[in-house]
């Protein structure tokens, strides 16, 4: 195919039945090869594939034709149509979306398909099938697995879809009755207790059966599991204390290994992996299990070589992310993000796992609410507002959004109140930022741009959410001095605002307390402060650790509700990244 792709008089000698299918699918990758030259991410490569083949008017067509044939189509069509929704997903999760790395994470999965087909009987495995299965088959070893009650015997009534069993017992019970040698039957009885006593005795007849079915399987060894404990809803099966009798003694293994453990290939790779390295375990036991994982490994199973391991592993790309010649854009909120964890701003900004949505919804709406007021909108007229888009917000749940309605009341009345009493002059409002300062491009978005007194600029920074700086912080608040920063560097020129003046924030969330006025948190103009430089500074540090290529995770108020503190190594919840 490669060939075909680079040299097509190749196939010169090949019979066009042959060579047809390659020279079409040559040209396809010739299409692909063009949208990855020219930019395009897994997405945009995928609809110049499928445009190039021409096979959606073909597969449509057979399609409304119906029958087996377009029942085949329907299938390949959906199979498209979901290949492009997991292209289009992973570009908006992964972004920019490489096509070489969309198609990796494609091959990696691993999801096995299922069938109903019998399948040859290989003699090197293991078998795992129903009791019912298992009559007529013996084997050396059987392993009767799970035996709890109420699943083993399991005496809960059953019937078929249609009712067949008990329009068997009815229809027998009328010929009880017509004919009285028949016997008696349930249902012509004394009564449904009785009925449903004789039904239940029936269950368990049968399930003692099965179970004897099951553990008469074996030739040479029989082992029969079950767990149950005193802290726990579960119990073993009524019929293992009958099976063993006084004279089969019950192992319980529960407490010499240490708790309960999956049967799974990941969960034996882990115990051996954390023996291996555990120096305070005996030399023969890490030997040993430093020998099952070579074992393992040498069978190809995963995570069992250390050249797997994430702490030996070395870094795929030691070099920064972004060169020394390219533009570094970022803003000041990331400039904040980045200062408390870079790991979390990396996750977070970068790869697109941030806050939820409900959190985005709220903070849209506050600021919608913001500019309302700003053009001089009542209180009222607010309220009308949020009532006329809170219908389209998906809040989860009625009671959740019903909830934040009220939240959300809360906050338009602190904001409002702290406008009306708010003497400076207001410039702009949701106001873009673009400056460029050597090699670093500081883009964003201000929420108010106002003037002070002395014609000079005050950013004002609306905060929903979230917990409040310290006052002792204030005065080397990443964002805030970012925003004076940018001032400075003429990004409101156009409104006669080349001095910072200062900025704010107004914290109208949870952060403003339990009272009903805004909390203002006040950093004082760059001139005035002791090291002027400090932001610039702050900006070239930033820019050189996100033009990465070690972030590092530090531990810092946001830890509490951080939404990625499963890959965190500083965090209980994901410190097995860190092993």
């Amino acid at each position: 195919m490669a060939a075909a792709l680079r040299h097509p008089h190749d196939l010169a000698g090949v019979p066009d039945r042959v060579a047809g299918p390659a020279r079409r699918v040559a040209g396809l990758l010739a299409v692909a090869a063009t949208a990855i030259e020219s930019g395009g991410n897994a997405e945009d490569v995928l609809w110049a594939i499928w445009d190039a083949s021409g096979l959606a008017p073909q597969w449509q067509q057979v399609s409304a034709a119906g029958g087996p044939a377009g029942a085949a189509a329907d299938r390949d069509l959906d199979a498209v149509l979901a290949l492009f929704d997991q292209a289009a997903h992973f570009t908006d999760t992964m972004p920019p979306g490489m096509p070489g790395l969309f198609a990796d994470s494609l091959t990696g999965q691993e999801i096995a398909g299922d069938t109903l087909a019998e399948r040859a009987v290989r003699e090197d495995c293991v078998r795992i099938l129903t009791a019912h299965r298992s009559k007529g088959l013996e084997w050396e070893v059987v392993v009767v697995a799970g035996v709890q009650e109420e699943t083993w015997p399991d005496l809960r009534l059953r019937g078929s879809l249609l009712g067949a069993g008990e329009l068997a017992e009815a229809a027998h019970a009328g010929l009880s009755q017509a004919w009285p040698g028949h016997g008696p039957w349930p249902g012509s009885g004394p009564g449904p207790d009785v009925d449903a006593a004789m039904l239940a005795a029936k269950l368990l007849a049968e399930e003692r059966r099965l179970f004897y079915v099951a553990a008469t399987r074996a030739r040479r060894l029989l082992v029969v599991t079950a767990a149950g404990g005193e802290d726990t809803d579960q119990r073993p099966s009524r019929f293992l204390t009958e099976l063993a009798s006084d004279d089969v003694p019950i192992e319980r293994v529960a407490e010499a290994q240490g708790g309960h453990r999956w049967l799974s290939m990941p969960a034996l790779v882990a115990d051996l992996r954390r023996a291996a390295a555990d120096t305070d375990a005996d030399l023969a036991v890490r030997q040993a299990a430093a020998a099952q994982l070579a074992r393992l490994a040498a069978e190809g199973v995963r995570a069992a070589h250390p050249r797997e391991w994430y702490a030996l592993t070395e870094l795929s790309e030691a070099g920064p992310i972004v060169a020394g010649d390219q533009t570094v854009r970022l803003s000041p909120s990331q400039v904040e993000s980045f200062t408390k964890c870079g790991l979390r701003w990396l996750l977070d900004a970068a790869v697109g796992a941030g806050s939820s949505d409900v959190l985005r919804h709220l903070g849209t709406v506050i600021h919608a609410a913001a500019v309302l007021a700003a053009d001089g909108a009542s209180e009222q007229a607010v309220s009308d507002r949020i009532d006329e888009i809170w219908h389209h917000l998906d809040f989860g749940s009625a009671w959740y959004a019903a909830k934040q309605r009220a939240l959300a009341e809360l906050m338009v009345r602190k904001f409002l109140a702290w406008h009306a009493d708010n003497p400076r002059e207001l410039v702009a409002v949701e106001q873009s930022l673009k400056v460029r300062i050597g090699a670093v491009e500081i883009t964003g978005r201000v929420d108010r741009l106002e003037a002070d007194d002395q014609g000079r600029a005050v950013v004002v920074d609306l905060k929903t959410g979230g917990s409040a700086p310290r006052e002792d912080e204030l005065g080397r608040h990443p964002q805030l001095g970012v925003y004076q920063l940018a001032v400075l560097l003429g990004a409101f020129e156009r409104f006669g605002l080349a001095e910072p003046g200062g900025a704010e924030l107004v914290q109208v969330g949870k952060a403003a307390g339990v009272t009903a006025r805004a909390k203002v948190q006040r950093q004082g103009a760059l001139a005035e402060d002791a090291e002027p430089s400090w932001a610039k500074d702050l900006v070239d540090t930033v820019a050189a650790g996100m033009a990465g290529p070690v972030f590092e995770a530090r531990v810092n108020p946001g830890c509490r509700t951080c939404p990625v503190a499963s890959c965190c190594p500083v965090s209980p919840e994901g410190e097995q990244v860190g092993e």
